[in-house]
C-alpha cells in the first residue's frame, strides 16, 4: 500500500491533510491494482435474490451465502445470467472480484458474476423456502423508505413517533442513549418490552404496537444467545405484514440474520441505530438551515427581478398614459366635435317631430270631425233602415195575409175546377154520344133529318160551353 505523508519530526502539523473521500479513493486505487481483482474466481453457495432489487439497475445485486455458516458475498450478476435462477439453489459462480468502499469507510467485497451454473436447486431446508416466500411478499408489498418518511416529516416541523422495542432483560447502551437523547428535540420516541425468545408474545406485541399508528417501529436487540430466535416463521410474517415501516437494530454486524432481510431498514447495531437518529435530525437541521439561506437568496434575487421587471412595467405604463392621455385629448376634440353636431341634428329633429306632431294633431281632428259626422250619417241612416224594416215587416204580413186569402181561393178554383173538368167530360161523352146517334140517325133517315140532328148538336154544344163558361 502507498505510504501516505507522515507526520514531520519537527511539528506536530501534518504535511497534508486528507478528506475521507480522498483517503477511501488511495485505498480503493491500491485494491484495484492488486493481482487478484485480474483472476476469475469459481465460488459455490447457495443463491438468495435480493427482495429490494430494482428492475431499473444495470445488474442485479444478490446473496451467495455459504452452505454451512451464514456468511455471505455480494454477487453483481447481469439480467442475462440471472433470468433462470431459482432462489435457493445450490450454484457455482465465476467471476473478477471487486471491492466496493461505502461512505462510512467499511470494505465491501463484491463477486462480479461472469458465468454461473446451477449444481442442485432448491439445496434449502423447508423453513428456509418459508423464508425466502415471507421475503417475496414482504418485497411485493415494498420496502419503506424510512430516512425519507422522517426527513419529510421533520422538514415539516412535524415531531415522528418512534415506537422502541427492547428485549425485556435487555440494558440500554450509552452510545444508544446518547444518540436517543440528541434526538429527542425532534423525535417522540415511546419505549416497549417484551420477550424476545417467545416468538407468541412478540408477535402480539408488534401486532399491538402496529395498531398505534407509530410513525416508525425499531426493534432493538443486542447479540448473545436466543438471537436467532428472531429468525423463526411466526416472528418474519409478522414483520413483513406490519403496517408500520420498521427498523431492525439487532445484533452485531457480522450475525447474519434472516429477519434483516424483510425489514425497511437495518442499522447495523443499536448503537448506530441511535446514532441514525441523531444524524438525521443533524442533517434535517443543516438542510433546513441551508434552504432558508437559499429561500432567502432566491426571495432577494425574485425580489430584485421583480423589482427591475416592476420599473420597466412602470416604465411602459408612463409610456402608454402619455400617449392614451394624448390620444384622450384628441378623442375629446373629437368628442366635443360630434356632440355639437349631433346637437344640431338633434334640434333639427326635434323641429321636424313638432312639425309631424302638429300636422298629427291637425289630421287627428279633422279625423275626428270626419268621424262624427260619419257616426251621425250613421245614425240616420240606421233610423231610415229601422222604419224601412218596420214598414216591411208590415207590408210582409199584409203579405202573407194577401196570400193566404189567394191560398184560399186557389183553393176554391181548385174545387172548381175539378168539377168543372168533371162537367166538360160528362158534356163531351154526351156530344160524343149525340154523334153517335147522329151517325146512326143519318144511315136511317138520310139528309132529311141531318138539318135537325145538327141543331141539336149545336145546342148540345153550347150548352157544354156555357157551362165552362160559368165555371
Amino acid at each position: 500500500m502507498p505510504e501516505l505523508n507522515h507526520i514531520s519530526n519537527n511539528s506536530q502539523t501534518p504535511a497534508v491533510i486528507y478528506k475521507p473521500s480522498e483517503l477511501l479513493a488511495i485505498i480503493s486505487s491500491y485494491f484495484a491494482q492488486q493481482e487478484v481483482n485480474k483472476q476469475v474466481i469459481y465460488l459455490q453457495g447457495i443463491y438468495l435474490k435480493n427482495p429490494k432489487h430494482n428492475p431499473m439497475w444495470q445488474a442485479r445485486y444478490d446473496t451467495l451465502r455459504d452452505e454451512v455458516n451464514q456468511s455471505e458475498i455480494t454477487l453483481v450478476i447481469p439480467h442475462r445470467l440471472s433470468d433462470d435462477l431459482k432462489d435457493g439453489s445450490l450454484v457455482r459462480v465465476g467471476g473478477m472480484l471487486g471491492r466496493k468502499l461505502t461512505n462510512d469507510a467499511r470494505i465491501q467485497i463484491q463477486l462480479h458474476v461472469t458465468r454461473i451454473e446451477t449444481v442442485q436447486e432448491q439445496a434449502i431446508d423447508e423453513n428456509e423456502i418459508k423464508r425466502m416466500e415471507i421475503r417475496r411478499l414482504k418485497a411485493q408489498r415494498g420496502f419503506r423508505n424510512v430516512d425519507a418518511i422522517l426527513e419529510q416529516l421533520l422538514f415539516a416541523d412535524q415531531r415522528p413517533k418512534v415506537a422502541l422495542l427492547f428485549a425485556t432483560t435487555s440494558i440500554t447502551m450509552s452510545d444508544f442513549n446518547a444518540g436517543i437523547q440528541a434526538a429527542k428535540a425532534a423525535i417522540d420516541f415511546v419505549e416497549f418490552r417484551a420477550n424476545f425468545s417467545n416468538s407468541a408474545e412478540l408477535c402480539q406485541k408488534l401486532n399491538a404496537i402496529d395498531k398505534q399508528q407509530f410513525d416508525i417501529i425499531a426493534l432493538v436487540r443486542g447479540g448473545g444467545g436466543g438471537i436467532e430466535n428472531l429468525d423463526e416463521i411466526d416472528v418474519l410474517q409478522t414483520v413483513a405484514n406490519l403496517n408500520s415501516p420498521i427498523i431492525a437494530a439487532i445484533g452485531h454486524v457480522e450475525e447474519k440474520l434472516f429477519i434483516k432481510q424483510i425489514v425497511d431498514k437495518e442499522a447495523p447495531t443499536p448503537n448506530g441505530l441511535g446514532q441514525f437518529f441523531s444524524d438525521i435530525v443533524e442533517q434535517v437541521s443543516e438542510k433546513k438551515s441551508r434552504s432558508r439561506a437559499a429561500l432567502t437568496e432566491q426571495i432577494k434575487k425574485q425580489f430584485q427581478s421583480q423589482l427591475e421587471a416592476s420599473q420597466k412595467q412602470n416604465k411602459e405604463l408612463q409610456e402608454k398614459l402619455t400617449a392614451l392621455t394624448k390620444a384622450q385629448e384628441v378623442a375629446s376634440k373629437q368628442h366635443n366635435e360630434q356632440v355639437l353636431t349631433a346637437q344640431k341634428q338633434n334640434k333639427e329633429l326635434q323641429d321636424k317631430l313638432a312639425a309631424i306632431q302638429k300636422a298629427n294633431t291637425e289630421q287627428q281632428q279633422k279625423q275626428n270631425k270626419a268621424q262624427t259626422e260619419l257616426q251621425e250619417q250613421m245614425k240616420q241612416q240606421q233610423k231610415a233602415a229601422d222604419e224601412r224594416a218596420k214598414e216591411l215587416t208590415a207590408s210582409i204580413q199584409k203579405m202573407q195575409q194577401s196570400n193566404g186569402e189567394l191560398q184560399k181561393s186557389l183553393a176554391q178554383l181548385t174545387a172548381q175546377n175539378t168539377q168543372s173538368a168533371r162537367d166538360l167530360n160528362t158534356a163531351r161523352e154526351q156530344a160524343r154520344t149525340l154523334e153517335k146517334e147522329l151517325q146512326e140517325l143519318k144511315s136511317k133517315s138520310g139528309d132529311s133529318n141531318i138539318g135537325a140532328i145538327i141543331a141539336a148538336i149545336i145546342i148540345s154544344a153550347v150548352i157544354t160551353a156555357i157551362i165552362c163558361l160559368s165555371v
